[in-house]
């Protein structure tokens, strides 16, 4: 198999270079050998003509086509650069981030279903303080509070049921973004361009945001010192808490 993969390289038509970097660089060193590879097998045609027609040729006739250490040492680098590049598109990336926001949004719903069961004596209480219509019932309400102290709630409960409430909406926001850009074929011509231009493969990323005061995605490239923002793909499609409220009434009540 290794024996036809290379009879495979040597007789590729060379092709035009590659805007990824890695590929570029594999192209390149394979092309160095596959060179090496050619003219070995010239000089070696000529050095044959040469023992059968009985002419003596140099020691060193045949050096130039060596293959270095150096040649296959960037080969070998190459390969490993390629093999240890993520080559996703925008799309996937957009993609990779919603479903990450996802698995988080599902952990931060558990806990905010947690943090109510918690807070679900206020229920109760709201329902006795309902019924307690009677001088007798009031009383009967009060012993219970005075009785309970439980049913009081804590700032820690309170806390924990606000925080997770944030969780939801900030991944929820994410995930939502994130599948909408996924979408946009624009935004994703955009960061696919961009990191063409800045010679970055786009799955490369170290990070990506979306900041939804400004309507803006950011993806940053550590790993290269530098970051893209691409702002107002949203625009006139976020959702308030009314189109929320609408929503959820729709969807956990019925849609008959």
């Amino acid at each position: 198999m290794r024996r036809l993969n290379l009879l495979a390289l040597l007789l590729a038509t060379p092709s035009a270079a590659l805007a990824e970097p890695t590929i570029s660089q594999l192209e390149a060193t394979a092309r160095a050998i596959q060179n090496q590879l050619n003219l070995s097998n010239t000089l070696s045609v000529g050095a044959t003509h040469f023992a059968t027609t009985g002419k003596a040729i140099d020691a060193n006739g045949l050096d130039a086509a060596q293959i270095t250490q150096q040649m296959m040492n960037d080969y070998n680098a190459a390969i490993d650069a390629v093999i240890n590049t993520n080559y996703a598109s925008a799309a996937d990336v957009f993609i990779e981030a919603h479903n990450a926001a996802m698995v988080n949004l599902s952990a931060s719903v558990d806990q905010l279903v947690s943090a109510t069961v918690v807070l679900s004596s206020v229920v109760a209480v709201a329902d006795m303080a309902a019924g307690a219509d009677t001088t007798q019932e009031q009383v009967a309400l009060q012993n219970v509070l005075t009785n309970d102290p439980g049913l009081q709630i804590t700032q820690v409960e309170v806390d924990n049921f606000n925080q997770s409430l944030d969780a939801v909406g900030s991944y929820a926001r994410e995930a939502g973004a994130f599948l909408a850009a996924a979408g946009n074929s624009g935004l994703t011509s955009a960061v696919d361009n961009f990191a063409a231009t800045n010679g970055v493969a786009v799955g490369a990323y170290t990070a990506v945001t979306f900041h939804q005061t400004m309507d803006q995605y950011i993806i940053t490239w550590g790993d290269h010192g530098f970051s893209g923002g691409w702002q107002g793909y949203n625009m006139g499609d976020i959702r308030d808490a009314t189109d929320l409220y609408n929503v959820g009434v729709f969807l956990t009540q019925g849609n008959s």
